[in-house]
C-alpha cells in the first residue's frame, strides 16, 4: 500500500473508533460512571484528532499516536471493574486493523501480540464462562484476519516490486536494479574482505538463435543461488561474490569453459575506491573488447590486480 492510501485507511479507523468511543463514553457518563465516561471521551477526542490529521496530511501520517493509544487502552483495560467489557472488546477488534494499516508489518505484529497478552490476561480476570470464550474467540479471529490480510497484501507488493525490477525481453534484472544492488555488494565485499566479479556475457554473431532471453535461461541454470543476472544494453552481467580474488578467477574460468563457444565473455574484478559507474564503464569496455576477438580467444579479464588475456595465465 502506498503512503497516501495507508494514511486514509488509518484515518477511517481512527474516526470510526473515535465516534463509537465517544458514544460509549457519553453512555457511561449518563449511567452515573463519570470517571469511565471522562476517560472514554478523552480517548475519543484523541482518536478523532488523529483521524482528521491523517486524512488531511496523507503525505506524513501520524506514527506516534497508535503507540500512545495502545498504552492508554491497555491501561484502561487493566484499570479495574469500571471499564466496560464493551470497551475491551471494541478495542481488541479494531486495534490490529489500524496498527497493521499504518505501521511496518513486524512492528505492528509485535504491538498486536503485546496487546493480545494484556487483553487475554484482563479477559481472564474480568470475565468467566461462555462470555470469556466468546470474547477471546472474536478477538483472535479479528487479529488473525488482520494479520493474514496485511501479510497477503505485503507479499503482493513485493511481487509487484520484483516484476518492476525485471527486464521483459531477457527475464533478467534490469539496469536500475543493478545500480541498486551493486553498492550493497561492494560494501559487503569490503566489509567481509571478500572478492566480487562482474561477469559479462554477449551472444556470438555466429549464434543468432541465442537471444538475450535464451542466454539468460542458460545462465540461470549455471548460476549459484546467490548470484544475480542483469541485462545492460545488449549484454548480460552476473554479479558473482566469492571468497577471494583467486576464487573469482576460478568462477570466471568455469563459465568460460561452459559458454565460450556460444558467447563472448569478459570479467571485471573491482579495485579499491571504484564507483558503480566506473565499474559499469569498465565492464562495457571489457565486453566490447571480448566481442571483437576470434572464436577461440580466451576470456578477457580486467582488474587492478592483473590483466589476463591468456587462458593459461588464468588457469594457473
Amino acid at each position: 500500500m502506498d503512503t497516501k492510501y495507508k494514511a486514509r485507511l488509518n484515518a477511517v479507523y481512527f474516526i470510526l473508533a473515535g465516534a463509537f468511543t465517544l458514544l460509549l463514553g457519553w453512555t457511561q457518563y449518563l449511567n452515573q460512571l463519570p470517571e469511565a465516561g471522562q476517560a472514554l471521551m478523552l480517548v475519543s477526542v484523541t482518536l478523532l484528532t488523529t483521524g482528521i490529521y491523517n486524512f488531511w496530511f496523507t503525505h506524513k501520517p501520524s506514527r506516534l499516536l497508535p503507540l500512545l493509544v495502545l498504552a492508554v487502552v491497555a491501561t484502561l483495560t487493566i484499570a479495574g471493574f469500571w471499564v466496560p467489557v464493551v470497551l475491551t472488546a471494541h478495542w481488541a477488534y479494531i486495534l490490529p486493523l489500524y496498527l497493521f494499516s499504518l505501521l511496518p508489518f513486524r512492528t505492528a505484529l509485535s504491538l498486536t501480540l503485546g496487546y493480545a497478552l494484556v487483553f487475554n490476561l484482563s479477559t481472564t480476570v474480568q470475565l468467566g464462562g461462555i462470555e470469556r470464550l466468546q470474547v477471546l474467540y472474536l478477538f483472535w479471529s479479528a487479529t488473525s484476519v488482520a494479520c493474514i490480510f496485511i501479510f497477503t497484501n505485503r507479499e503482493k507488493q513485493q511481487h509487484l516490486q520484483q516484476l518492476v525490477s525485471l527486464d521483459a525481453e531477457s527475464s533478467a534484472y534490469n539496469t536500475q536494479q543493478l545500480m541498486d544492488d551493486l553498492p550493497r555488494e561492494l560494501a559487503r565485499a569490503d566489509r567481509e574482505n571478500t572478492s566480487l566479479a562482474l561477469l559479462c556475457f554477449k551472444g556470438r554473431e555466429e549464434h543468432p538463435e541465442l537471444t538475450l532471453r535464451k542466454s539468460a535461461q542458460h545462465l540461470h541454470k549455471a548460476l549459484r543461488p546467490f548470484d544475480r543476472l542483469y541485462r545492460v544494453d545488449d549484454y548480460l552481467i552476473a554479479l558473482t561474490p566469492s571468497g577471494s580474488f583467486r576464487d573469482s578467477l576460478s568462477i570466471c574460468y568455469q563459465y568460460y569453459n561452459d559458454f565460450n563457444e556460444r558467447m563472448h565473455l569478459a570479467a571485471v574484478v573491482p579495485g579499491e575506491h571504484e564507483t558503480e559507474q566506473e565499474l559499469l564503464d569498465k565492464a562495457a569496455a571489457a565486453i566490447t573488447f571480448a566481442s571483437q576477438q576470434d572464436v577461440n580467444a580466451p576470456l578477457y579479464l580486467k582488474s587492478d590486480f592483473i590483466d589476463i588475456q591468456n587462458e593459461q595465465e588464468l588457469y594457473d
